[in-house]
């Protein structure tokens, strides 16, 4: 259930975050890119794009965020990718048909807001792809990691709207691993082995944002005992980004 809290946003825009007992972050001014590439482990085409975005993502730039959805429909051919779930099948399908009304997807690729299709091999038309997809933020976030007194943690994201509301806008968060290897024993990648950053593990959302009143989330999880991270986002009806907010264990010295 979604709930609306008008105090949410200020209180943890102007909250100082203890590292001993939470941490968190808050968006700018100006919005931030989300990078999503559709790979599979059982693509022979889709190495490279995972070092792609492996390189980008660890660089921390700050131009844009990065995740990688793992699609599942590669594993008949004989490999089961462990990172693969049909929900991010149905993303993909779902990003590419709201954009440009089309159903035709495939791997690796990369998409950029409402651009789908992305040279993302390209450096130059990626730069460009990028500057585009930049500019005022017309919406902020606010992210909070806490403990649980169940051993768990607890995410909160705040959201608000910034100038005129847009229709149809809707929130997410992702919580993803960095540093995993994959020995492929099958398949087009057989006796590859294979190295991942910023895959997604899990994805919480949609959740509407309707109005222009602040709006605030709540998901309880396990953290992975290897290095991990949580993206969240709000994006339109033609996934369009209207900002996007990273916060990666390493910056939280209690959950690292």
């Amino acid at each position: 259930m979604l709930i609306r809290a008008k105090s949410a946003f200020a209180v943890l825009a102007c909250i100082a975050f203890d590292a001993q007992a939470a941490c968190g972050a808050r968006s700018g001014a100006n919005a931030v890119p989300l990078v999503e590439l559709y790979t599979s482990e059982g693509c022979s085409s889709c190495p490279p794009a995972d070092r792609w975005l492996s390189k980008l993502a660890l660089a921390d730039a700050g131009k844009a965020n990065f995740l990688a959805f793992h699609v599942d429909y590669w594993d008949d051919i004989g490999w089961h990718d462990r990172f693969g779930s049909p929900a991010y099948s149905r993303r993909q399908r779902q990003r590419v048909a709201a954009a440009e009304g089309g159903d035709t997807v495939y791997t690796p690729q990369v998409m950029v807001g409402s651009n789908v299709r992305v040279a993302w091999s390209e450096a130059k038309k990626f730069s460009s792809v990028l500057l585009s997809a930049a500019g005022p933020a017309k919406a902020s976030i606010a992210l909070r990691v806490d403990p649980t007194p169940v051993g768990q943690w607890q995410a909160t994201v705040a959201e608000r709207n910034v100038g005129v509301a847009t229709p149809g806008i809707r929130l997410w968060l992702a919580q993803y691993l960095d540093g995993q290897t994959t020995e492929v024993r099958a398949g087009e990648n057989k006796g590859v082995t294979l190295h991942h950053d910023h895959v997604v593990t899990r994805l919480w959302g949609p959740w509407s944002l309707g109005g222009a009143e602040n709006q605030t989330q709540q998901v309880a999880f396990e953290a992975p005992s290897s290095h991990w991270g949580l993206i969240t986002f709000v994006q339109d009806r033609r996934g369009n980004t209207l900002q996007s907010l990273q916060l990666a264990s390493a910056e939280c010295t209690a959950i690292d």
